[in-house]
């Protein structure tokens, strides 16, 4: 409800401070479906617009690139190139500067043809383009025919004329692409993407076009000005305040629930750094260490298929005895086995209920773990 009523303010605040002006001047007003749109002005202004918004039929654009990117030596530059065009064909100047870095500063200036009085004479060239993305061309024939779109941070614009009578063609003569051509030929459409155009406007730029009528310069349109400054001032200070403590709270919020997690986190890397510095010591342990007897290695694949009794040592050899589904089966692995030597079945193997009984002997080949590391003899090094 109240975000409602503050909308209606604000666009019957726009519609009594901004006008449109393209040989005639034209009202912001509103329509039956509460949308913005152009409707041609009845008689004599009464009041000096706020906010001018000036057809390209009324100012020169063109932009500049610079081999300069300190600030002071760019505004004498400026200075320079104002002062030597035609000042007496045109009202006032404007520029801004679209971007510096790289050793080069990009400059877009516009000379205004003498207009109507008002505060502030935006063209309209800019405020469309701040609606653009890249390789876009807006097509505009709600007024004057012209084409408009905005690459690499500047602004490009020209009437249609038997030469530039086609958005490709527009294009291509100032080199940027045309992937997408928005149509704008109703007047509502068209102020829609002025406002829309206005919302996005850098206020630190509109410094650089407030032209002041000096026939209309008294105490109380003064006064009257710095109340509605000072009112925007205070809802913008005020809608900030309300953001930022909106987005603390959400911050602070978001950390307690995070808590947990975090606390979590930190016992699992503790966990995690004490089981690795125990994985390490075993790690050093093992490396040092001999191997015992490679029987075991023999054992690990016989007992996946055979079911051991007995194991003996006797004259160098092992032998063992068990049970198998074949006893052959059980002779093969060991024989398979290159760690084993001379393997056999020392008796015939029987039949029983659960297989078959073998009696295996064979001996270790230990040239196979001669690869292990063992400690160096500190005795015999020493001698």
């Amino acid at each position: 409800m109240i975000k409602t009523k503050l909308t209606i303010w604000i666009k019957k605040w726009l519609c009594n401070n901004v006008v449109y002006y393209s040989d005639k001047p034209y009202n912001l007003v509103l329509n039956a479906q509460q949308q913005f749109t152009l409707q041609l002005t009845e008689g004599e202004q009464k009041n000096t617009p706020l906010l001018q918004i000036v057809g390209r039929k009324h100012y020169i654009e063109h932009s500049e690139q610079y081999p300069v990117t300190n600030k002071k030596e760019l505004a004498s530059i400026i200075k320079m190139n104002n002062q030597s065009a035609d000042n007496e064909l045109h009202s006032h100047n404007a520029y801004i500067i679209n971007s510096q870095g790289s050793d080069q500063s990009k400059v877009t200036y516009w000379r205004f043809l003498p207009l109507p009085a008002a505060w502030l004479n935006l063209p309209e060239t800019l405020l469309l383009s701040n609606t653009l993305t890249a390789d876009q061309v807006i097509s505009a024939r709600a007024f004057a025919a012209m084409y408009v779109t905005k690459h690499q941070q500047s602004v490009y614009s020209a009437l249609a004329s038997p030469l530039i009578n086609s958005p490709e063609r527009f294009a291509s003569m100032f080199g940027v692409p045309c992937k997408r051509i928005i149509n704008i030929e109703e007047p509502t459409h068209y102020a829609q993407a002025l406002i829309a155009g206005l919302k996005q406007q850098s206020i630190k730029q509109l410094v650089t076009f407030f032209t002041p009528p000096t026939s209309v310069i008294n105490k109380a349109l003064i006064k009257k000005t710095s109340l509605i400054v000072v009112a925007l001032c205070a809802l913008y200070g005020g809608l900030t305040s309300a953001y930022l403590g909106y987005k603390t709270h959400k911050v602070q919020t978001q950390l307690a629930q995070n808590k947990s997690s975090v606390n979590q986190a930190l016992n699992t890397l503790e966990q995690f750094e004490a089981t690795n510095e125990q994985l390490n010591v075993l790690q050093g342990f093992t490396q040092n260490q001999r191997l015992a007897s490679s029987l075991f290695f023999v054992l690990q694949q016989l007992v996946t298929s055979a079911e051991l009794t007995n194991i003996r040592f006797e004259d160098n050899r092992y032998i063992i005895r068990g049970t198998a589904n074949k006893a052959t089966d059980a002779l093969q692995i060991i024989i398979n086995n290159p760690r084993t030597n001379n393997a056999k079945f020392d008796y015939p193997s029987r039949k029983e209920r659960r297989g078959e009984s073998f009696v295996i002997s064979f001996t270790l080949n230990t040239l196979q773990d001669q690869s292990i590391p063992q400690m160096p003899n500190t005795k015999s090094e020493a001698k």
